[in-house]
């Protein structure tokens, strides 16, 4: 039996359920004609979001995801919009579809996150934590060290004013020479000497060669040996 909706609760902010792909294909109120309106209607709200996102928060998922991803109605079959109406409407749904749901949602990660120690997290700097603890999940350092490590360096990062996008490039070797950066640090502090981000990257460099020396030294003892066999 096909179920009973009322046109007037056709709104997935309140109604979220009445947009699944079965209530498309079950639901007596969604005729050919009605699924093309309200993927219009619907489509025209989300242009308006995506507008004001790529404005005021070009970075943010609910922008990146959701550009260019519904495409004009005329052109398409009912078939066709059927499928994306579903995903268009869990887009207006969301609470973090909006600009000001993005910022909300933002606050209380802050609030959650200085709540548990983490307070060189900001919301000037969360989109960046962000990147970083994704990036620290999917290199191969994940599961060897572990997510306070990971904050630490982060914070590390964010005080001193090293560059995101520097520390993404040679993410895991930051990792493991947070340690001796922050003892570089502690030393030069010691001494009186401001220490800049300059500085503090041109000591990275200086470890990061000193550790390729190693691992070269080590591999050409390793293949005298073999030669030796």
């Amino acid at each position: 039996m096909a179920a009973r909706i009322s046109p007037d609760q056709l709104d997935p902010r309140n109604n979220l359920q009445f947009y699944t792909k079965s209530a498309l294909r079950n639901a007596d109120v969604w005729t050919d004609r009605a699924i093309r309106q309200e993927y219009k209607r619907l489509r025209d709200i989300a242009q308006k979001r995506l507008q004001r996102l790529a404005v005021a928060e070009p970075r943010s998922q609910a922008y990146k995801r959701n550009v260019g991803r519904f495409a004009a109605a005329r052109g398409q079959s009912t078939e066709q919009l059927r499928q994306l109406l579903p995903d268009l409407a869990k887009f207006i749904a969301a609470k973090t579809g909006t600009v000001s749901g993005i910022r909300q949602q933002r606050a209380r990660a802050v609030e959650t996150l200085q709540r548990h120690g983490y307070t060189g997290v900001t919301k000037a700097n969360l989109q960046a934590f962000g990147e970083f603890m994704e990036q620290w999940r999917q290199s191969s350092l994940g599961r060897s060290i572990g997510s306070p490590t990971a904050v630490e360096t982060f914070e590390f990062t964010q005080e001193h004013g090293i560059p995101w996008d520097r520390v993404k490039e040679d993410f895991a070797a930051f990792l493991l020479q947070r340690e001796r950066l922050q003892s570089y640090v502690k030393r030069q502090n010691t001494k009186g000497r401001e220490v800049s981000s300059d500085d503090i990257l041109a000591e990275f460099d200086r470890l990061e060669q000193q550790r390729e020396n190693r691992n070269r030294k080590a591999r050409e003892r390793r293949a005298a040996k073999k030669q030796k066999k």
